[in-house]
């Protein structure tokens, strides 16, 4: 079964296209490497200073992974000083999932 990682960051004002940018960045680059990793949506709102990826993972034990990753790890110090409150991830499972 596939599961979704969802990562959330509230942005800091003025700083949500320096989030946007190291995001999309970390997303490639992590994808280039991990085979387990499906799929990537990168969404926000630059209103509510909200940026969201979404990734799609073969396996529980590979969402899983990424927290232990070194790639990771420089993300998140990346964007500690842009965002205002702790990122929020959870792991669900992928129940359905339709495309055109």
């Amino acid at each position: 079964m596939s599961h979704v990682v969802e990562f959330t960051l509230d942005v800091k004002p003025g700083h949500y296209q320096d989030v946007v940018d190291l995001y999309s960045e970390f997303a490639h680059d992590f994808m280039a490497i991990d085979p387990h990793l499906t799929d990537v949506l990168i969404v926000g709102d630059p209103g509510q200073g909200l940026v969201r990826g979404i990734g799609i993972f073969d396996s529980q034990e590979a969402a899983e992974a990424v927290n232990s990753d070194v790639i990771f790890a420089t993300f998140n110090d990346a964007i500690a000083p842009l965002i205002s409150a702790p990122p929020q991830r959870v792991i669900l499972d992928l129940l359905h999932a339709w495309n055109r």
